[in-house]
């Protein structure tokens, strides 16, 4: 095929201007509508299921434009230019957006419900209300993790690729202290009445005192945990008094939320919570 006939076939074709409109990496925002403006010409498409659009383009320069489908935000501008549209050309812009991926619902332990807990899931946080109630925004995809601070917890929801509101429960995930990899330490541990750990508003002197005494020797050894151990009976009760424990011991800076664990066990006696000191035991 000689260059002539090879310049002519390129002259004949079209420019070609293509994108999507989507969550980088993630679901393609559909149904988008996109606006190619070039001079007094404007052709307009809607995007597809993957979010991609494609437009066949004249000579010169343009300007994309994208409105966002209902439920989607902008993660950058909406609108650029392009070209100059050159014959034979393909150009490619993407617009970046991401689906608000909403989740609500209750934190419960045990089946029982967490009041006044703090739940962080990637960037999005949440406190739960009096009822344990809680809403999550702007989540990922996914198998997602969510984390409550006090107690150390874990719980896992499913969330769709794209825009969604899932109302659903969230079951905390509460250990056996058997599996935690954690060796009591006997000279550390105090037992404490769980009625009472809910029922008063403020701590003893001596109370105060007991918590103090094992921030200090948990300070001795990095090695070394303060673990808050409730029967398997008073799992949900166990995590709310584990939970005001722990936030009287992280606001006043005497121990780290990273050096507290909460888990269920024979270590403590009924309708008590143990806080002992524990280490971490060597692979």
């Amino acid at each position: 095929m000689s260059v002539l006939l090879c310049l002519l076939l390129a002259a004949s074709r079209a420019a070609i201007v293509e994108g999507r409109v989507g969550e980088p990496g993630g679901a393609g925002a559909a149904f988008a509508q996109v606006r190619l403006a070039q001079g007094e010409r404007l052709q307009a498409v809607r995007t597809g299921g993957d979010g991609t659009f494609r437009f066949r383009a004249f000579g010169g320069r343009g300007a994309l434009t994208v409105t966002l489908p209902q439920g989607w935000t902008a993660r950058g501008p909406l609108s650029r230019s392009v070209g100059p549209a050159v014959p034979g050309e393909v150009i490619h812009a993407d617009f970046a957006a991401v689906p608000r991926r909403l989740l609500r619902g209750r934190l419960l332990v045990a089946g029982m419900p967490l009041p006044a807990a703090a739940l962080r899931a990637g960037a999005a946080s949440a406190r739960t209300d009096g009822k344990g109630q809680f809403v999550l925004e702007d989540l990922p995809a996914g198998t997602v993790e969510i984390r409550v601070s006090a107690p150390p917890l874990i719980a896992h929801a499913e969330l769709p690729a794209g825009p969604a509101e899932v109302s659903r429960d969230l079951s905390l995930e509460v250990p056996d202290f058997a599996s935690l990899r954690l060796t009591p330490v006997p000279q550390g541990g105090e037992i404490w009445l769980i009625a009472s750990l809910l029922r008063e508003k403020r701590f003893s002197s001596r109370s105060i005192a007991q918590l103090e005494r094992l921030a200090a020797l948990v300070a001795l050894d990095p090695r070394f945990r303060l673990a808050m151990v409730a029967p398997r009976a008073e799992t949900a009760r166990g995590a709310q008094a584990a939970a005001r424990l722990q936030r009287y011991l992280v606001e006043r800076g005497q121990v780290s939320a990273e050096r507290l664990a909460f888990a269920t066990g024979e270590l403590a006696p009924p309708r008590h919570v143990t806080i002992l000191l524990a280490r971490v035991e060597s692979q």
